[in-house]
């Protein structure tokens, strides 16, 4: 049986993403014309709250608010309004999960945040923050003096692309409000309060500021900051805003890092950061310095590689969705189908610009036969289109109107002509043999197709593409429909790392970063791991496992970092290349062994040093011209 979708105004509700005890969200899309569609969310608030006058009058105006952010790292509003008597928000659909939910995995999974996903994810999170916090209302040229106030991790989504966007601009306030006299409604959101708001004094942007320290040092120390057993001792630990180092709890954190994260806890609002703005200029350079090779690719393959599975089953849902319609399209269509013309090729669809989605097919069966002059005709019109006069009558001076009905009259006309002037046969048999005749055509000539293309595909994959058709069998392997044996080769070799990202080199040849499935063409295997900031690894492998996987986990070592320059020579640091000026991450108080070689004698220079953990050392290196050193 065919699942049933709920039209909602002009979107499809196609599946319920999330729901709470004042909004249930849904993925939803939009019901556009020529096949254009959108994957958006759609935010629908429960009829309690939607029969509250105060609630009604407050989520009307931070709507209006929230209208008005536009930035990549803010999650869009593009439409706000009633149906059925619930008011509704639809918003940018975000293909990831929120912070909360990242961290949730990552604890089930034993990963944590990297320092430069952290300092990436609250700076972009920052952005977010600092767009809000100036933003100016077009229709007056003042300030709006937007805050968040429910700053948390629940409300801090991440994309699968890496990027970070901050989700409920505008409904905070009005939900903040609603709830905070209703015991435990608030219960989990407490943790991420501001000084000044556990004391009840006036908050500001400072407030958002705070609660996103509070997230970035949860972040890098893994442990929550201010919860405790119950919420008035949580609200207390705020009140007293006693922050424990991060250095003491994590010595590999940078102390610049430790500094920036400390600023935005101030308790002292003064001495706090003053803008989001500063935070993520203090973020970025601090990014700069720490790992200026980082990107946002780098986050992206850390995040997907936490929720791969789902990810599948979400593009393959997608997929399905995409071919959902609406109710009023699918009469429309069946309707365009039964007025096929007999004895052409081609059937006639309906195409005019006035739609007629809501005629019944008995009202467009007579609409089609009557006399365009008879009064019948205009009382059919009436009823199809609204209580409109279409006779000629004086209009007087409303030439606005006038014109209105003149288009819409022609309009409806035009409409009908097109009904009057098809062909129709009466012999019901001839129609159902003419249209069972077609669709045995094209349904055939599809089948033959798709077998033909399937089958190219899978030679193709299956000769080329051996990695790609070993990945596709592991989605489909809890549902049982491909066996292993089918799909993939005996000598396919899954390589996973903790962490996620690490190079991969094997027999000497550098493969990539992790994860990666490898075809072994000879044992045994020499593999060899390595990342900036863990303690490389080497594994050999006599034979393969029967899951035809293996995992090699790197432990976090104390690291630094040198930037070699020299002009016009090959650099190895460790006997391994890198190019000049480049920052290259070094294992902290171990020897380096530094070389240089000029290319066009062949001489080298050597030097053996030690960088202490989190320094960066530039050094230069002159070629050598007369002999090594």
């Amino acid at each position: 049986m065919k699942k049933k979708f709920e039209t909602f105004g002009n979107y499809i509700l196609l599946e319920k993403l999330a729901s709470g005890g004042m909004a249930e969200v849904y993925l939803a899309k939009k019901i556009a014309a020529s096949g254009v569609q959108k994957f958006v969310a759609v935010k629908r608030i429960l009829q309690q709250f939607s029969e509250s006058e105060d609630f009604i009058a407050m989520f009307k105006d931070e709507a209006k608010i929230a209208i008005n952010l536009s930035h990549s790292n803010v999650v869009s509003i593009y439409d706000f309004g009633t149906e059925k008597k619930q008011f509704f928000i639809v918003m940018e659909f975000v293909e990831g999960r929120n912070l909360r939910q990242i961290l949730n995995r990552m604890k089930r999974v034993d990963k944590y945040f990297s320092v430069a996903q952290v300092a990436h994810i609250i700076r972009q999170t920052a952005a977010g923050l600092d767009h809000a916090h100036r933003c100016i209302d077009p229709t007056t040229g003042k300030p709006l003096n937007i805050i968040h106030r429910d700053m948390s991790p629940q409300n801090v989504m991440l994309g699968f692309e890496g990027d970070a966007k901050v989700v409920d601009f505008g409904i905070a306030k009005a939900a903040h409000q609603i709830e905070a006299t209703r015991a435990g409604t608030l219960k989990g959101k407490f943790g991420y309060m501001s000084p000044e708001q556990v004391e009840g004094q006036t908050v500001d942007s400072r407030t958002d500021i705070f609660a996103l320290g509070i997230m970035a040092w949860e972040m890098l120390a893994n442990q929550r900051l201010f919860l405790a057993n119950t919420e008035i001792n949580t609200l207390r630990k705020i009140r007293e805003c006693e922050v424990p180092s991060l250095r003491k709890i994590n010595p590999n954190i940078p102390a610049e890092l430790d500094q920036i994260v400390k600023k935005a806890l101030e308790k002292n609002k003064v001495e706090r950061y003053q803008s989001a703005g500063d935070l993520q200029r203090d973020l970025q350079g601090f990014l700069s310095r720490f790992d200026p090779d980082f990107s946002t690719q780098d986050l992206s393959v850390f995040v997907k590689g936490l929720f791969s599975e789902e990810i599948i089953q979400s593009r393959k849902k997608q997929i399905v969705y995409a071919q959902v319609t609406s109710q009023r399209k699918k009469i429309r269509e069946d309707l365009a189908e039964k007025t096929q013309v007999i004895g052409t090729a081609t059937a006639t669809h309906l195409t005019d610009e006035m739609s007629l989605d809501h005629l019944s097919f008995e009202e467009i069966s007579r609409i089609k036969n009557l006399d365009t002059t008879t009064h019948e005709y205009s009382e059919a019109i009436k009823k199809a289109v609204g209580d409109v006069d279409f006779t000629d009558t004086d209009m007087g001076d409303n030439k606005s109107r006038s014109q209105q009905l003149h288009i819409a009259k022609r309009d409806v006309k035009e409409s009908v002509k097109q009904y009057r002037n098809q062909t129709y046969t009466n012999t019901d048999s001839v129609l159902a043999e003419i249209n069972q005749k077609n669709s045995s055509n094209a349904t055939t000539f599809t089948i033959l197709f798709s077998l033909s293309f399937l089958l190219a595909f899978f030679a193709y994959v299956n000769r080329y593409h051996p990695e790609f058709k070993a990945n596709f069998c592991r989605s489909l392997e809890s549902y049982g429909i491909c066996p292993k044996s089918l799909y993939i080769p005996d000598n396919l070799l899954a390589i996973q790392t903790g962490p996620v990202g690490a190079e991969i080199t094997i027999n000497g040849k550098l493969i990539g970063p992790s994860p990666q499935d490898y075809l072994v063409q000879q044992l045994p295997l020499k593999i060899e791991v390595s990342k900036g900031g863990y303690r490389s690894q080497t594994q050999i492998v006599d034979a393969i496992p029967a899951s035809q996987r293996i995992a090699i986990n790197l432990a976090k070592v104390p690291t630094g970092w040198l930037i070699v320059k020299s002009v016009g020579a090959q650099i190895y640091i460790n006997g391994r290349a890198t190019q000049s000026g480049q920052k290259y991450p070094v294992p902290a108080n171990k020897d380096i062994l530094v070389k240089v070689v000029n290319p066009l004698n062949g001489r080298s220079k050597t030097r053996r040093l030690r960088v202490k953990a989190n320094q960066t050392l530039p050094m230069i290196i002159e070629p050598p011209t007369s002999g090594g050193l």
